[in-house]
């Protein structure tokens, strides 16, 4: 486990998944990040590569080639490797290995950075091509923040303050894929939307095609807690199906799962990344805590 660390925040990351696992403020002792309570959920904040979401059937088809890939990718339970420390930045590497080519057939090497400043904790993506042909991928960051309010009496855990262009959302439907279909604003067409068991009746809301640039956690008193914000296309807000459970999942998603019943090739999912070979691409997403 390392620790960054400066005045005002401390965050601790797991080299399993190169996960965060706390953000606290050093003055107050607020834990701001999810503790990975197994009754509810026991992730913190994996990290999504070369896959997103679901695939339909788990089914992945690369040209003439395919293979299984399971939930979120390949690079969530396994160990990162340490490449450099600071006080307030900290670098993990993963390297493809002969196993992952058997179900992502590419050679790639993923390093993500976490750099605190004053309250804003930022994480780098890097993805570097180091095979022969074009890459093609999905990355994407899961980041769970605590509630602060939520409890067993109360209907409403806070809300989410949404910043960007809306037009539309998608919900998920069978095997965990999207449903091909968009639904109306309806509520939340100021960008507010509530943090009820009823609103995540059917576990996530997809906002895709550029239309959220940011995310502001708030209160029940609509006081803010924490700001995340992103340039990836698409963001997943989540909270466990039926469960008033203590906290959101703001996801900046580079990619989306397969719509229900895609049967196509892996470069024709929505909102697929590229890289060139030797070059590398770069995404991120940043929170500001209050």
């Amino acid at each position: 486990m390392e620790t960054i660390s400066n005045q005002e925040l401390s965050v601790s990351i797991s080299a399993l998944g190169a996960e965060i696992q706390s953000v606290r403020d050093v003055r107050t002792g607020q834990e701001y990040w999810w503790n990975g309570d197994a009754r509810f959920w026991s992730g913190r904040s994996p990290l999504l590569f070369p896959e997103v979401g679901r695939l339909w059937d788990d089914t992945a088809r690369f040209g003439r080639t395919t293979t299984q890939i399971p939930k979120h990718g390949v690079v969530r339970k396994v160990e990162w490797t340490l490449v450099e420390q600071s006080e307030t930045q900290v670098t993990y590497r993963r390297i493809g290995t002969v196993a992952d080519f058997t179900v992502f057939p590419f050679s790639w090497t993923l390093e993500v950075t976490y750099v605190l400043s004053a309250r804003r904790l930022e994480a780098r993506f890097r993805v570097i091509n180091t095979g022969s042909g074009e890459l093609l991928f999905q990355f994407g960051g899961h980041p769970a923040l605590a509630l602060p309010d939520c409890a067993e009496d109360r209907e409403c855990a806070g809300f989410v303050q949404l910043e960007g262009d809306l037009t539309h959302f998608r919900l998920v439907g069978e095997q965990g894929c999207v449903r091909d279909e968009k639904l109306p604003l309806g509520e939340m067409s100021e960008g507010l939307v509530p943090l009820t068991v009823s609103r995540f009746a059917r576990e996530a809301l997809i906002f895709d095609e550029g239309q959220v640039k940011a995310a502001t956690l708030l209160r029940v008193d609509k006081s803010p807690v924490a700001r995340v914000e992103s340039t990836a296309p698409v963001w997943l807000f989540w909270r466990p199906v039926g469960e008033n459970a203590p906290f959101v999942c703001p996801e900046p998603w580079y990619g989306l799962c397969d719509y229900e019943h895609y049967a196509g090739d892996f470069s024709s999912r929505p909102f697929v990344q590229k890289a060139a070979p030797g070059s590398d691409w770069t995404g991120g997403f940043s929170v500001e805590f209050f």
